[in-house]
């Protein structure tokens, strides 16, 4: 199962994206690296099922992006 998920970062900021992160240190470990045209993030050891966690986070994601 693929458990990374890269995010485009002409859309999505840094700041919101350690934001999710931080929102998320309960459910999984989420490693982030950057790179210049996307940030990819690795969950590992998910509490729950890893592809539910990722969809979830990115609903997380797009409310704090948007707020």
């Amino acid at each position: 199962m693929n458990r990374v998920l890269q995010l485009s970062a002409e859309i999505y900021s840094d700041a919101s994206i350690d934001k999710a992160c931080r929102a998320y240190e309960g459910y999984a470990k989420i490693k982030v690296k950057k790179f210049e045209k996307y940030t990819e993030l690795r969950f590992d050891r998910c509490k729950y099922d890893a592809e539910l966690t990722i969809r979830e986070f990115e609903n997380y994601l797009i409310n704090v992006e948007n707020s």
